[in-house]
């Protein structure tokens, strides 16, 4: 969610998609509100086959003021699918301007705003495995960029400036795609934070496939950065500040397919519910694999069985057979003579 990709979407690919994010703090840190809830939008357009472009405003932001905060700053960006590719790796660049259009900035548990124009760049590259090793699809992303947060100071040298990092890895689990980042914004030019004073986080989440075709993200935050220590002098208070420990995103994202042509791209929903039927399939042939295996483990027991109570029996021995008794020949009957006169 916070690392980006180098591959692009596809021509006439349409993402919309809808962020947001929670952290409650029971202690009240600086005397704020304790809670910070943000809802953010994203919409991006494949304008060619390497090229797309972002929207993203803030709708509602927080502020630890008052009880409905305003909407937030709006951030545009282009990026650009490299030609330097080689099998599996992929580069690009996201270039991208921050529109401070929100009534407050720097607000409690929320990355350093300057409430100035600036922007930067976003180097990227992406590691896919998922052809040239089927066996383990995972997939890494590297990010490494610069943010100036004023457009109108110095370049390079200003305080306020950061080093933009990102790391994170992808894996499917059946119809379920889990992902780890770990991301940070980094002061360059500014020696009064520490430097595990700047706010980093590890991000575990997973996205599966919802109704309508909605891509849901669950998605949960861990910060790294460490407490403020000590006296905080006032000229870097708007620096050293502290940021949420934990927070909690929902995602909800819907892929409108354009007419990309020989270029279009199947869309990450359609990817989604086909590994669904493929591992319903698979998991269909396994278990009738498994029952012929029985069956034919069951008939082979009671080969066995019968062969070996055939080769336990006894021979029968057949009786004896009785002599019959010699017939005699009937004896033949003598003619009487008759008696003399």
């Amino acid at each position: 969610m916070r690392v980006f990709t180098a591959e692009p979407i596809g021509r006439g690919q349409f993402f919309i998609n809808t962020y947001f994010q929670t952290y409650l703090d029971p202690s009240k840190r600086n005397q704020s509100l304790g809670k910070d809830h943000t809802l953010s939008l994203a919409f991006t357009l494949g304008v060619t086959r390497r090229l797309e472009l972002s929207v993203n405003p803030v709708v509602y932001q927080d502020d630890q003021k008052h009880v409905w905060g305003p909407p937030g700053d709006l951030r545009v960006g282009l990026k650009y699918a490299s030609p330097l590719a080689y099998r599996a790796f992929s580069t690009g660049l996201n270039l991208f301007a921050n529109f401070p259009i929100a009534k407050t900035h720097n607000v409690a548990y929320e990355p350093y705003s300057s409430g100035k124009f600036g922007g930067g760049v976003l180097g990227l590259v992406t590691i896919d495995m998922t052809d040239a090793f089927p066996i383990v699809p995972v997939k890494a992303y590297l990010n490494f960029g610069y943010y100036d947060h004023n457009f109108s100071g110095q370049p390079f040298a200003a305080e306020d400036d950061q080093y933009l990092i990102g790391a994170g890895v992808k894996f499917p689990i059946r119809s379920i795609v889990f992902f780890t980042e770990y991301s940070g914004e980094i002061f360059a030019n500014n020696p009064a934070l520490r430097r595990a004073e700047n706010s980093t986080r590890v991000t575990q989440g997973l996205k599966f496939l919802g109704p309508w075709n909605f891509i849901i993200d669950l998605i949960g935050d861990l910060g790294l950065d460490k407490p403020i220590t000590g006296l905080v002098d006032p000229l870097n208070a708007k620096y050293r500040k502290d940021y949420a420990d934990w927070k909690i995103t929902l995602g909800l994202n819907y892929q409108v397919s354009g007419a990309g042509g020989s270029e279009r791209r199947l869309t990450t929903a359609v990817r989604l519910r086909e590994d669904k039927r493929a591992m319903q399939e698979l998991e269909k042939i396994r278990l009738e694999r498994e029952s012929a295996d029985k069956k034919m483990k069951a008939m082979q027991e009671s080969l066995e069985v019968n062969a070996n109570a055939v080769e336990e029996k006894p021979a029968e021995s057949k009786p004896a057979e009785q002599k019959r008794p010699e017939e005699k020949a009937p004896e033949e009957k003598v003619p009487e003579k008759p008696p003399v006169q």
